[in-house]
């Protein structure tokens, strides 16, 4: 009985690290160096998706530090960190990949979801000037009914 619970909690154990996020990964969506085109959510309330105003982006300069940054090593997950807007990029064939940003000085990070999984990467400094200066251009889409 005691060599079962032992061979239980040891399986239990493997299974569960080999499960475990592997910091130094990369390299996790190289299919968003094809699109061609992205829509960029700014939440009105951090976290809350609800109200937003938006910017499309047809610059594959653009597009291309985003591919670039995002397939970087991916970093210990930032929990404590709010959302502060997503990021729909676009191919040939409709959506590609959707990337959540974190512009505050303590939390510079894009994150995105693969296979259930949330992962992080450091956001530079010139991609926050590239949000922080898209946001300006950026619009509010009235109401239903307005």
């Amino acid at each position: 009985m005691i060599r079962f619970v032992l061979a239980s909690i040891v399986i239990v154990s493997a299974v569960l690290l080999s499960c475990k996020t592997e910091q130094g990964k990369k390299n996790l969506l190289p299919a968003l160096g094809d699109s061609d085109s992205a829509i960029v959510m700014y939440y009105h309330t951090p976290g809350n998706p609800r109200f937003f105003n938006m910017a499309k982006v047809y610059d594959k300069a653009f597009i291309a530090r985003f591919s670039e940054t995002v397939n970087k090593k991916i970093i210990e997950a930032k929990e404590n960190c709010t959302t502060q807007g997503k990021i729909y990029f676009y191919g040939k064939k409709g959506a590609v990949e959707t990337i959540y940003f974190s512009r505050a000085d303590s939390c510079m990070t894009l994150s995105f979801i693969k296979t259930g999984e949330k992962y992080f990467v450091k956001m530079n400094k010139e991609l926050k000037l590239s949000l922080d200066e898209l946001e300006k251009k950026a619009i509010t889409l009235p109401a239903a009914g307005e």
